[in-house]
């Protein structure tokens, strides 16, 4: 905390002085739009400590459907700065709208983010389009008062599954339900454990099939966890709020699911405020945990407060910013710059998504997403029928490629079946 308290004093100090010059003008207020309830509170305190000179941000946090009340609202050129998804897919429609424009175009400084924090704001024609803020990971999360020795291999961790359903507890609780998460969370996490960056790369690039045999085996020791009494015992009635839920009572002990649910606002803390949950990937042959940058602030380039907007976005980029994301949202900022963490969580994470995660991310990957059909829904109808028992590992692998075939997508001619 020293060095975001010796910070944090300079720049108000700044702050103060810069004000001063202003001849105490009034500060110009800037509206954002969000989803994340979880940046109030920081959001607040740039406001509080004036460290932003001459600039206030209005937030107005949509947890639901925020792209339809970004559609509405461009229309009468609000919001001036908005948080963006990660993905081309996300952002060509605010691109195509002219509602979003590449960074460079104000001028700000990326030069302190690396190429994994720079995909997710990066758009199909290579321009980036926004600030990445945050980088989530995802990988097994469990309930540290059920399981309490990790295990390090795949032998290791059906054991543990095998000792647990003895108990009567759920070894792996899965939410078959929802969509966005079987391709986006688990779909990844089984990636980033089962196959390995070669493969994931190729499959980007469209020198690697989802019928290679690293694919086909991955889903197949996927779907063994489900046949052996390992999984809830019916994952199709089971949602996203049903699976946390479940490890955080403890009758479930493992969830494959981002870190997000680990942060001080998710409803789990809810269930149980003494929760402890700790991380670690599916330790199989790649053994690494899918880390990726979940948002980056975008902005409108007709925005009619463009210098306040290009301030904001300046101090996202800053080291200040950086420091006080991982202690006021106790999460891992995008950034390069060095931070003084101490919160346990939030450094493991940083050295698990700098050290051991995925090389490529075809959840994201221009390539897989911007073609129909596309990655994200073959994935998703592909394991729910896998994991209704009306497909087979294999017959995931050919649904997958088949439809991608189809699409024409950068590998079908290597791929063709």
């Amino acid at each position: 905390m020293k060095l975001i308290k010796k910070t944090l004093v300079l720049a108000t100090a700044a702050a103060t002085l810069a004000t001063s010059h202003l001849a105490f003008a009034e500060s110009t207020t800037v509206e954002m739009y969000s989803w994340r309830i979880q940046d109030e509170a920081l959001i607040d305190y740039i406001n509080e400590k004036n460290l932003i000179p001459g600039v206030q941000i209005n937030l107005n946090v949509y947890t639901e459907d925020i792209e339809s009340k970004l559609r509405i609202d461009m229309q009468t050129n609000r919001p001036d700065l908005y948080h963006a998804k990660a993905g081309s897919a996300w952002m060509q429609p605010w691109i195509d709208a002219g509602v979003a424009a590449p960074v460079s175009d104000l001028g700000i400084d990326m030069s302190a983010f690396g190429e994994a924090a720079l995909a997710g704001a990066t758009g199909s024609d290579g321009q980036v389009y926004g600030v990445p803020f945050v980088m989530q990971m995802e990988s097994i999360l469990y309930n540290k008062s059920v399981l309490t020795t990790e295990p390090t291999n795949l032998e290791e961790l059906e054991a543990t599954f095998e000792d647990l359903k003895a108990q009567g507890i759920v070894p792996l609780h899965v939410d078959g339900r929802d969509g966005w998460y079987l391709n986006q969370v688990l779909h990844e996490t089984l990636l980033a454990g089962l196959t390995s960056d070669e493969w994931a790369q190729g499959v980007v690039e469209g020198t690697a099939c989802f019928t290679d045999d690293i694919y086909v085996d991955a889903m197949a020791r996927f779907k063994s966890w489900q046949d052996k009494g390992y999984l809830n015992p019916n994952p199709m009635a089971d949602d996203y709020g049903a699976m946390r839920t479940g490890v955080a009572l403890g009758t479930s002990a493992m969830m494959i699911d981002g870190i997000w649910s680990a942060t001080p606002a998710s409803p789990m803390y809810q269930v149980d405020p003494e929760l402890q949950l700790g991380y670690m990937a599916i330790p199989g042959s790649a053994n690494k945990v899918y880390g990726f940058t979940d948002a980056h602030l975008a902005y409108n380039p007709k925005s009619d407060d463009i210098e306040a907007v290009e301030k904001v976005l300046e101090f996202y980029a800053s080291p200040m910013f950086a420091q006080l994301f991982a202690d006021l949202v106790e999460a891992v900022p995008a950034s390069n710059y060095p931070v003084d963490v101490n919160n346990e969580r939030v450094q493991m994470a940083s050295e698990m998504i700098a050290n051991n995660s995925l090389v490529a991310q075809p959840f994201f990957a221009d390539s897989l997403i911007s073609v129909d059909p596309g990655y994200r829904p073959l994935v998703s109808e592909g394991l729910q029928e896998l994991l209704a028992g009306k497909i087979t590992p294999r017959g995931l692998a050919e649904k997958i490629q088949s439809g991608l075939n189809q699409s024409d997508y950068i590998g079908a001619a290597n791929c063709a079946l």
